[in-house]
């Protein structure tokens, strides 16, 4: 009994001492962005909601396009406009290019050594040359062109399968997710993984789908940090299960490598393309080269938790915005139907020129960014922005989310418009910064490429190969997650389109 109450009584002490020291940073004479006032211990978490970026947006039309938040213990800007956007990304990018401490990136990425969630500095610097030269330069990614022409190929088969052969409705989430997953997996081991392939009792697709779970819970001690040794929510513990199940998964695929190295015995080994295993190893023996088993795991981990949500999540929403607007689906039909015909599929070397294809997808990105905060950056130095002062350590969320739909920059905002992108040059990777989805600057997503290649792709087949219903109305309801999904299952009926028939 005495014990609990010697728990108590720290306890209090700790939310007094924290609640002191709230008042007196705030009594501190500092230029700070306008915001909300802080409630003690939360500060501003109460404000962000089931949907924070929705919630965020509503606050910046009351605050304007910079303003400050206190998210638990954590001091906080969001910044809503490309203008601001700029200024922190591009003018002040050094300075906001590390990371914050998280959970996820100390459980689960190798104490956060991987490149999307590493901390600034050489080691990082290293590892994401590393990933732009020599593993998603435009390069390497024309040499997987053949895996993602087979792998939307096979998913077009599949579907005509489950659908038999149009009479049932297809579930496109599972789809779109399997497309995704088995690209990826080629791009980094040559090859699928099925579910009884994993030891431990738990198929490959689950444990993908745990990882992003996990990965998209809100996990508080990561804002109030004294209450993170609780682990009361048992994300800590989550996060440790999925690590060991991903680490298991990155060490027999660099174990399969070695295993058929040339030499070993494998006839094939010459005729295969270099996946992206084959050029770490190949790198580490090397004279002179810094390539360790954690990177390559570190990369394999990466690959999995960016490369596979994103792109099956981002599919849905042109699907499920054409299906609310038939016209504009019929449209691209048209368009792809006149430059490649009925007796053959889309092919990627198609892809340039169609042009109102191209323009649904960046319309997508707009409307459904598949980070709508991006990763969120953290201040290594104060400097002033904006005529603000930004202290150190400060997080920074972009909300492109609300930028994509600010009337005072896109015209009839809130409707899905792909033509507003006819004769523009205004494109998604990077340079215009009212249209951000994969962030810029040193932190820019490096699988820009390899993440269009495979969208453009398959929502081309989409489209071409099927017509597509549904028995009710789509909703565009979403749901907060790694990235941001429909809220409910796309189900639609899919009608062959082409002269050709389906391979199943």
């Amino acid at each position: 009994m005495e014990s609990v109450n010697e728990a108590i009584t720290l306890g209090f002490a700790i939310i007094i001492i924290f609640f002191l020291y709230m008042l007196r940073s705030n009594g501190r004479k500092v230029n700070l962005p306008p915001g909300p006032r802080p409630w003690p211990v939360v500060g501003n978490l109460h404000l962000l909601g089931n949907l924070p970026h929705q919630a965020l947006a509503a606050l910046a039309k009351k605050y304007g396009p910079i303003f400050f938040l206190r998210l638990g213990s954590v001091p906080t800007v969001v910044v809503s406009s490309p203008a601001m956007a700029k200024e922190f990304l591009k003018t002040h990018d050094l300075a906001f290019a590390n990371r914050p401490v998280c959970a996820h990136g100390k459980y689960a990425c190798y104490n956060q050594q991987d490149v999307v969630f590493g901390h600034y500095g050489t080691y990082w610097r290293h590892l994401r040359k590393l990933c732009t030269v020599e593993l998603l330069s435009a390069k390497r990614n024309e040499s997987f062109r053949f895996v993602r022409e087979e792998e939307v190929s096979a998913m077009v088969a599949s579907i005509w399968k489950e659908s038999e052969r149009g009479a049932k409705c297809v579930d496109m989430k599972k789809r779109l997710s399997n497309l995704s997953q088995n690209i990826i997996c080629r791009m980094f081991a040559s090859r699928t993984y099925s579910d009884d392939e994993l030891n431990g009792g738990q198929g490959f697709k689950e444990m993908v789908n745990e990882v992003f779970t996990v990965a998209g819970t809100f996990c508080v001690g990561d804002f109030i940090p004294f209450l993170d040794w609780l682990d009361f929510q048992g994300i800590h513990r989550r996060m440790r299960a999925v690590h060991k199940l991903l680490d298991g998964f990155a060490e027999k695929v660099i174990d399969e490598h070695i295993d058929g190295r040339v030499g070993k015995g494998n006839p094939n080994e010459e005729d295969r393309v270099q996946d992206m295993v084959d050029v770490l190893l190949d790198m580490a023996e090397t004279e002179g080269q810094i390539i360790s088993r954690v990177h390559i795991k570190c990369i394999i981990t990466d690959m999995l938790n960016a490369g596979t949500e994103t792109s099956s999540t981002l599919l849905g929403w042109p699907l499920s915005e054409l299906l609310r607007n038939p016209a504009m689906m019929s449209q691209a039909q048209q368009e792809i139907e006149s430059t490649v015909g009925r007796d053959r599929r889309v092919k990627e070397s198609d892809i340039v020129k169609l042009d109102y294809l191209r323009c649904v997808v960046k319309e997508t990105f707009r409307l459904h960014p598949p980070l709508p905060l991006l990763i969120p950056h953290e201040s290594m130095e104060g400097c002033t922005v904006g005529g603000y002062f930004i202290p150190p350590k400060t997080r920074l969320f972009v909300n492109v989310w609300a930028m994509g739909r600010d009337e005072s920059i896109w015209k009839d905002a809130h409707q899905f418009k792909p033509e507003r992108f006819i004769g523009s040059n205004k494109d998604v990777k990077g340079q215009d910064f009212d249209l951000l989805p994969f962030g810029t600057g040193r932190r820019g997503c490096p699988g820009i490429s390899t993440g269009l290649s495979t969208i453009e792709l398959a929502l081309g087949q989409l489209l071409h190969c099927f017509d597509w219903t549904v028995n009710d109305e789509v909703d565009l309801a979403e749901e907060f997650g790694l990235a941001i999904p429909r809220k409910n299952p796309l189900f639609a009926y899919p009608s062959w389109r082409l002269t050709i028939d389906c391979p199943i």
